[in-house]
C-alpha cells in the first residue's frame, strides 16, 4: 500500500511541475492556445489536492511519521500557500482571453512566488526537517 501512495503522490507532484512549466511559458510572454493551457489548469488542481490528500496518507501510513510531525505541518502550511499563490496566473490567463495580453508584473510575482513555494514543499519532502 505504501508503495502505492508514494507512486500516487510523486505522480501528482509532477503534475504541479508541469503546469508550473507551462504557467511559465505563459508568464514569460508565450502566446499558447487556449486548448493548449487548459489540461494544465487541471493537472495543477488535480496535482495540489493529491499531493496533499496521498502525502497526508503517507503521513498515516508509514508508522516512521505521523501527520503531526513538523515538517509534515510545514508541508500543509507550503500546500496552502502554493495553492493561494497558484491561482492568480490561472485568473489571469482566463481574464485575458487565452494568452493574447501580456501577464501584469503582480501576476508575475505572484507566480515566482508560487514556484518559490512549491520548490521549498519539495524541499521540505526530500530532506524532511526535524523528522
Amino acid at each position: 500500500m505504501t508503495d502505492t501512495l508514494l507512486f500516487l503522490h510523486l505522480l501528482s507532484a509532477v503534475a504541479i511541475f508541469a503546469a508550473i512549466m507551462c504557467f511559465s511559458a505563459v508568464v514569460l510572454g508565450a502566446q499558447l492556445q487556449p486548448a493548449v493551457v487548459r489540461p494544465f489548469l487541471i493537472l495543477s488542481q488535480v496535482g495540489l489536492l493529491g499531493v496533499f490528500l496521498f502525502g497526508l496518507a503517507l503521513a498515516i501510513d508509514i508508522d516512521e511519521y505521523d501527520p503531526w510531525d513538523v515538517w509534515v505541518l510545514i508541508a500543509i502550511f507550503l500546500w496552502l500557500g502554493a495553492g493561494a499563490t497558484g491561482d492568480r496566473v490561472v485568473r489571469a490567463y482566463r481574464e485575458a482571453g487565452g494568452g493574447t495580453a501580456t501577464v501584469s508584473a503582480d501576476v508575475a510575482r505572484a507566480h515566482w512566488i508560487h514556484v518559490a513555494v512549491v520548490v521549498l514543499l519539495l524541499a521540505d519532502m526530500v530532506w524532511k526537517p526535524w523528522a
